[in-house]
């Protein structure tokens, strides 16, 4: 850390007065990258310990396999499978020994406590190596030692502290080291004679170094090298030696594995993040040395350091400027010009920089992939809302800073910039990720763009809210706006991610494609013509999976209600015009007469093709026009948003979810009207003609609509609000010429920057009258109880609705994905379809077959004994009701059980076997109702009962007999015999 080490051709000048330059951000950002690094270590240190793979179907994988995995097949199929039988697949995996990570943490903890001795170690060998002496060697007049001990005053240094001198170098420099509480400014023995000819440069390197302490950046940067190094070492090489030795016996046709080539894009895929992870992990290092430099050239100049002392060239450059715009990327130490500019600039290291919150953005991901494997967050939504608490202070922090710094000046902070560099990092983070299985890149990676927009809309939210904050009169009331507004867009952040991980990527996997498996859900739960509404259903089955991911979190609702009640707090209480409420509430009305059209026409439609009889209204008919009032309501609030967002030109993105929230409640109240006077509307009623006002009606739909769009409304309406606020920026940009800078916050035209040009700071709004203050907290009042409200009573409402009509029976598909995959694709190679078989029938296959036949084998006994009785007098022999109404019912319970298992690995035998379970399961049931009398009984003589118990006995039979041919054809599959 050799910030200024040559030669000052300036003279010196007085010296500034100090001056807020912005806090350093470089502590939460090294913790960041250290998490990174340390949660990274376990998941690699968890791939090397881990046995050599043998090639054979063991238990971890043995149940997967089981449940109809291939590994050389597609991704999303294996992804279906797995959602398909994921409560067989847990049953069967809490009987198989678990992964053994606390390998990988041990292993981890070992890393951590090796690079805590380097860092502790690190100073004392520094000196022996350098052979560093104290000052007062060098010192014999103890001037030096009083000019260092002033300058250690004047920057307020008042812990361990001590000054060596490094005789070997000639440089008029210096450096700064350490650890927690105890650091060394190393002064170069050039910098010595530079304070006998010019000792405000001499003054200036020593308070540089001082302020690096003061900063606290010594500690995060000497940790983080020495994490760093032992991480290369210990973690990241064995592990890239791990996967490309697989690799590359896989391309060179080493392994005879019929795992390969399925594997090459995972392998390929490890390889990649790895070698992301040192980019990233040295393209962040060296972006947060630079930002550290700065601040503490800021530091060095506010405790009395001339400027003079920067007044260096830059030594001329050998390569083209565009490639010396990518290696300075690579550089730890700032250029002289860069220093000048920041110097002369008081804001700009307050500024957010683009490639700071990139590499936040690739570190989130790189986060959340390497928290999968600690305890409690090993599930992709726990670890996303634990990566959006990392990451969300960084962002919050950055941007209330830059707004702040930027008030007065020509530069204004909007986040859209900040978020959609954040939002591209998210992206590049998945796609390094290689979460496509056997796939380089999935079907669908379009998705990866609503990363993109959770993360513009956080940042734009909250750059524009800390905006409005700051016209607050106290500074309590602003710290608590600032941690409200912290909240939020954790919660915004987590709802992306969560969004992502538990949607998101199955529909970039496909899924989108495969509407058959939402439909079946549908179509299985509500009974009706479905033809007539085939455009409906699609329209439905595209929303769902997304809807369903945003409704299911208690934080992200409080967010949802915050994103436009704290903005409309502020204006209550600030008065501050960028809100413009008034017009800002017109357009929110606008948005619900709009929302009432759409409602009408809604039920015009649906009065056209309703149905005759009323059990027919209430299966698809009533399901669909549900579907229409949701749509309408979403449609209308997100064209309001968009609408509003595209004329705004300041806070228009609270201004345009306060909006749209307005028309989501007259929507709301329009939509309990209609459903609470349905049969009064004439031609535009839906389900009956008879003129009544039934409120409980309207609550019987009420519930179910606002549980399932009232968050993902403003959450959505916040994205297009970001794409509408895109258009009017280009459209003005059109209108007025392409010298406009890009700003899709639509500032005022005028300077480059949205300004007028001018820089001094713009006068605070008065305060509001109390009259005007009064109505504006009522009018807050009026949209936050019945918003409040309305969201109480979603969150209590059931999650879903209860299938209407339709009767239960045995044949029915017990699970949501239906028939779609009722058997899993067959394996292309065969000795993965050997493997799968033999899985199948080891962990639970062979033992429900068994189950069945025992109980078969006690029927058979009990009618054998039975049969050794003495007949009565009518010549028959009499059974015990009670105990064959207990195998019965044996009987039927283990056909369900082996139903709920894993479908057959082969399709044909899954028909056959699937079929053979349904009809023991039946057959059970009618033996089981033979031998037991009740109210309801269908038997009206004996002999009935007789005939039927003794047919269940006979199809019985006939089923366990398929099933025992069938296992005969799954035993030769396993064995390889076929």
């Amino acid at each position: 850390m050799t910030p200024v080490n040559a030669p000052v051709d300036g003279a010196a000048s007085t010296p500034d007065r100090p001056r807020r330059r912005g806090i350093a951000d470089t502590g939460p950002r090294f913790a960041l990258l250290m998490t990174v690094v340390t949660a990274s270590s376990v998941s690699m240190l968890d791939t090397v310990l881990a046995p050599k793979p043998n090639d054979t179907p063991g238990d971890p994988l043995g149940c997967l396999l089981a449940a109809g995995l291939d590994p050389d097949g597609r991704d999303l199929d294996n992804l279906l499978i797995t959602a398909r039988s994921s409560e067989a697949l847990a049953t069967c995996m809490s009987g198989v020994p678990a992964v053994e990570h606390w390998k990988g943490m041990v292993a981890t903890l070992l890393l951590l406590a090796v690079a805590a001795a380097v860092y502790w170690w690190t100073p004392r060998l520094r000196e022996l190596r350098h052979r560093t002496v104290p000052v007062g060697g060098v010192d014999p007049d103890g001037t030096l030692a009083a000019e260092l001990a002033g300058l250690r005053a004047r920057a307020g240094i008042t812990y361990g502290l001590a000054f060596r001198v490094d005789p070997a170098r000639t440089t008029a420099g210096a450096v700064v080291y350490g650890r927690f509480g105890h650091y060394t400014v190393c002064l170069h023995a050039g910098l010595l004679v530079r304070r006998g000819t010019d000792p405000e440069g001499f003054r200036a390197v020593v308070l540089h170094e001082l302020a690096h302490i003061r900063n606290r950046d010594v500690d995060f940067a000497s940790a983080s090298t020495a994490l760093w190094r032992v991480f290369v070492v210990l973690a990241l090489l064995p592990y890239l030696y791990h996967e490309g030795r697989m690799l590359f016996e896989g391309l060179f046709g080493l392994t005879d594995s019929p795992f390969w080539p399925g594997a090459a894009s995972a392998l390929g895929y490890s390889l990649l993040a790895g070698l992301v992870l040192v980019g990233l992990v040295h393209l962040a290092r060296a972006d947060l040395l630079r930002r550290r430099e700065l601040h503490a050239d800021a530091g060095a100049v506010d405790h009395g350091a001339s400027h003079a002392a920067w007044q260096h060239r830059d030594p001329p450059g050998t390569v083209a400027a565009s490639v010396r715009r990518v290696t300075t990327l690579l550089r730890t130490h700032p250029t002289w010009a860069e220093r000048r500019r920041a110097l002369a600039d008081p804001t700009r290291l307050s500024g957010v920089g683009a490639l700071s919150v990139f590499l936040v953005g690739v570190s989130t991901t790189l986060l959340v992939n390497a928290l999968l494997v600690v305890p409690g967050l090993s599930t992709s939504t726990g670890a996303a809302w634990c990566t959006a608490a990392f990451v969300a202070p960084i962002l919050w922090f950055a941007l209330a800073r830059s707004v702040d710094a930027s008030q007065g000046t020509g530069r204004k902070e909007s986040g859209v910039r900040t978020g959609i560099w954040l939002g591209g990092g998210l992206v590049l983070g998945e796609f390094v990720r290689g979460r496509h299985g056997n796939e380089w890149l999935g079907p669908a990676p379009w998705f990866l763009l609503g990363l993109l927009l959770a993360a513009t809309v956080a940042a734009a939210w909250s750059a524009q809210c800390t905006r409005l904050a700051l016209a607050l009169q106290h500074r309590w009331a602003r710290r608590a706006a600032g941690l409200l507004n912290l909240l939020v867009v954790a919660a915004v952040l987590g709802a992306g991610l969560h969004w992502w991980y538990r949607s998101g990527q199955y529909l970039a996997a496909g899924l989108h494609s495969r509407t058959e498996v939402f439909r079946d859900q549908v179509t299985s739960m509500y009974p009706g013509t479905w033809q007539t509404y085939s455009w409906e259903l699609s329209a439905v089955v595209a929303l769902l999976p997304s809807l369903s991911a945003l409704t299911e979190s208690i934080p992200v609702e409080a967010a949802a209600l915050a994103l436009w009640l704290l903005p409309l707090v502020l204006w209550a209480c600030t008065g501050t015009p960028r809100l413009r409420a008034g017009r800002t509430l017109a357009a929110g009305l606008a948005g619900g007469a709009l929302c009432w059209a759409g409602l009408l026409a809604a039920g015009y439609v649906q009065h056209g093709r309703r149905p005759g009889s009323w059990a027919e209204r209430a299966g698809a008919y009533s399901f669909f026009h549900t579907w229409l009032v949701m749509g309408a309501l979403l449609a209308s609030s997100l064209i309001t948003a968009a609408a509003v967002a595209a004329v705004s030109r300041h806070a228009w993105l609270p201004r345009a979810l306060t909006a749209a929230a307005v028309t989501q409640l007259l929507g709301f109240a329009g939509a309990f009207v209609l459903f609470s006077a349905d049969g009064c509307l004439g031609r535009f009623s839906v389900m009956t003609d008879r003129c009544h006002w039934l409120p409980t009606a309207g609550r019987i739909y009420f519930g179910p609509i606002t549980q399932t769009v009232m968050t993902p409304t403003i959450l959505l309406a916040g994205c297009a609000a970001l794409i509408g606020a895109g258009a009017g920026w280009g459209v003005r940009r059109l209108r007025r010429g392409s010298h406009v800078r890009p700003d899709p916050a639509g500032h005022p035209a005028g300077h480059p920057d949205g300004t007028s040009g001018r820089t001094q700071a713009p006068s605070p709004p008065p305060a509001p009258h109390a009259r005007l203050r009064l109505i504006s907290s009522g009018m807050v009042l009026v949209l936050a109880v019945p918003a409040s409200l309305l969201a109480a009573a979603a969150h209590e409402a059931p999650s879903g609705a209860k299938p209407t009509g339709a009767a239960a029976s045995v044949d029915a598909p017990d699970d949501p994905l239906g028939d779609l995959v009722d058997s899993p694709p067959t394996a292309r190679k065969a000795k993965i379809r050997e493997w799968q078989m033999l899985a199948w029938l080891d962990h639970g296959g062979l033992t429900h077959y068994k189950r069945i036949a025992d109980v078969v084998t006690d029927v058979s006994d009990a009618l054998t004994a039975a049969g050794k009785q003495k007949p009565r007098s009518n010549g028959k022999i009499r059974l015990d009701t009670k105990k064959f109404s207990g195998l019965c019912g044996a009987l039927v319970k283990r056909a369900d059980d082996a139903l709920a298992y894993f479908p057959v690995p082969d399709k044909e035998l899954q028909k056959t076997w699937s079929g053979s379970l349904k009809g023991i399961a039946r057959q059970g049931r009618v033996c089981q109702d033979a031998m037991t009398r009740g109210d309801d009984d269908p038997y009206k003589t004996q002999a009935d009962r007789s005939r039927a118990f003794s047919q269940a006995l006979d199809e019985i039979l006939k089923a366990v007999g398929r099933l025992t041919t069938i296992l005969d054809k799954m035993t030769d599959v396993a064995t390889g015999s076929t």
